[in-house]
């Protein structure tokens, strides 16, 4: 039919896989007794997500186009290539492995299974949508339908902890949604164009500060996602509130999916004007890091002490940005964003897998305290292990090698435009960020002899998940030139 845009379904199999097994998933519980079928429902969601991964393969460096409204990627509403692939890995990885890590709670009735899976998916499918979205429309319905599900996800503990983790992480998702929603309206009035990367047209006169305003408004609204300071605050009550399975999700797809926004809205929106964003976008980025480590060296739980690193993280996925200034810097920052984002995911899906684990065996259940890994390497050896290299992967320090390539990757944009009031807030973060986690390894190895010994246990996909987390780690502090390989230099596109 004239005028309506083709559809390539390959390119689109990243998100349309989950979306699937969603949908799958919905249809065949509604089809067997309550109750019944729980392994098939796993299966159905274990397989879309292995479908999802496989297809990148497929996909691989190739750029692929679709809704288009003409022969450039510049009117296409959707671009399969080199960033939307490197996020999709992100997303895609990280979901399997919390996925597995909900499915180890099998006898626990608040996460009732159809459901957590079903929003699992749905929000997975809607940050991989997210990433190869390139106009107005498809961003916010994807940001939204990778924003949405996550609330029920959280409010699935059905208890008062819950529902008020589910309430604030509504009301921090409306504010989000209004404000994106009023730059995306912004920038369509100052473009008239619904394509990001529109230039801003001169119809109504000079519309650059309109435009610019709608830019921040979208940062903004990604940045609640993000967890940047001062939208952060939603932050540790809905950890602390939600399943740990689910916290693990917020901490690594979600904030792929706010990244992904940011990029987007700014480098693909915008490049021209990188003059302009590059330095609030540092200064937010050293802020947030700052904020979230000097909060992380007071707090006593895991989980809680695990929210405020995802702040402080989140400005170290952020800083690279800083480096833009000038078109042609534009997609190495890009690149230096995306590997720290890969490296801060592995690093924290192995201690989220390890608190997984040691919640279910510790006084209060989620709420745990540090001082419950007192004597952990004598009653888990290994478990512990896994602990550490994790925790000295997001510090930095050696053995954990891909921390520390990382934060050298974050840092050379931004030493390459000569930022140095930058470089020296990141590199103060460097020191606090290594007080905030050996404060939490010095627990591992301490008070041994008096601690119970009681072995551990936990159903085998936690272990899998555990594993496997631990395996990434390993692998890319190893070789930590994969991820340099695999994300640098790649276009932004």
């Amino acid at each position: 039919m004239s005028g309506v845009p083709a559809v390539d379904a390959v390119a689109l199999l990243p998100a349309l896989a989950p979306a699937v097994g969603a949908v799958l998933v919905l249809a065949v519980d509604a089809a067997l007794p309550r109750g019944r079928g729980r392994r098939v429902l796993d299966v159905l969601a274990v397989a879309s997500l292995l479908v999802a991964i496989g297809s990148l393969a497929v996909l691989g460096d190739s750029t692929r186009l679709t809704f288009c409204h003409g022969s450039t990627a510049a009117s296409c509403g959707y671009v399969a290539g080199r960033l939307s692939f490197s996020l999709q890995m992100v997303v895609l990885l990280s979901a399997l492995i919390c996925l597995l890590l909900a499915l180890a709670d099998d006898d626990r009735p608040e996460l009732p299974r159809a459901e957590m899976l079903l929003l699992l998916l749905t929000a997975t499918a809607g940050a991989c949508a997210l990433a190869g979205a390139r106009d107005l429309a498809t961003f916010a319905v994807a940001f939204e339908t990778a924003s949405l599900p996550i609330i029920g996800l959280v409010a699935l503990r059905r208890d008062s902890v819950g529902a008020e983790a589910g309430v604030k992480l509504l009301l921090t998702a409306v504010l989000s949604f209004g404000l994106l929603a009023l730059g995306l309206a912004l920038l369509y009035a100052s473009t008239g164009s619904l394509m990001l990367g529109a230039g801003v047209s001169d119809r109504l006169g000079d519309v650059r500060l309109l435009h610019g305003l709608g830019l921040a408004l979208v940062v903004a609204g990604a940045a609640f996602k993000l967890s940047l300071v001062p939208f952060h605050l939603w932050t540790p009550d809905t950890y602390a509130g939600a399943p740990l399975s689910v916290a693990a999700f917020l901490s690594t797809v979600s904030k792929a999916a706010g990244l992904a926004a940011v990029v987007l809205v700014l480098a693909v929106g915008a490049p021209e004007r990188s003059g302009l964003w590059a330095a609030p976008v540092g200064a937010l980025a050293v802020l947030t890091m700052t904020v979230g480590n000097l909060v992380a060296l007071r707090q006593s739980s895991a989980v809680r002490l695990l929210a405020w690193s995802t702040v402080a993280q989140a400005g170290w996925v952020l800083l690279p940005l800083a480096g833009a200034v000038g078109q042609s810097r534009v997609p190495g920052a890009v690149s230096a964003s995306v590997g720290y984002l890969f490296a801060y995911v592995a690093g924290t899906l192995t201690v989220f897998a390890v608190v997984a684990r040691t919640a279910n065996h510790a006084d209060g259940g989620a709420g745990h305290r540090l001082d419950a890994y007192a004597g952990l390497w004598r009653r888990e050896p290994a478990v512990a292990l896994a602990l550490v290299f994790g925790l000295l992967c997001l510090a930095g320090l050696p053995p954990g090698i891909v921390g520390l390539v990382a934060k050298v990757i974050a840092l050379v944009p931004v030493v390459g435009v000569g930022a140095w009031w930058l470089v020296a807030g990141a590199v103060a973060n460097v020191v606090l960020g290594v007080a905030v986690y050996l404060r939490w390894a010095v627990q591992i190895f301490s008070g041994g002899e008096s601690v119970e010994r009681s072995p551990m246990t936990q159903r085998w996909t936690g272990r899998v998940a555990l594993s496997v987390a631990t395996a990434g780690c390993i692998a890319l502090s190893v070789l930590p030139e994969g991820v340099v390989g695999l994300l640098a230099g790649s276009a932004v596109r």
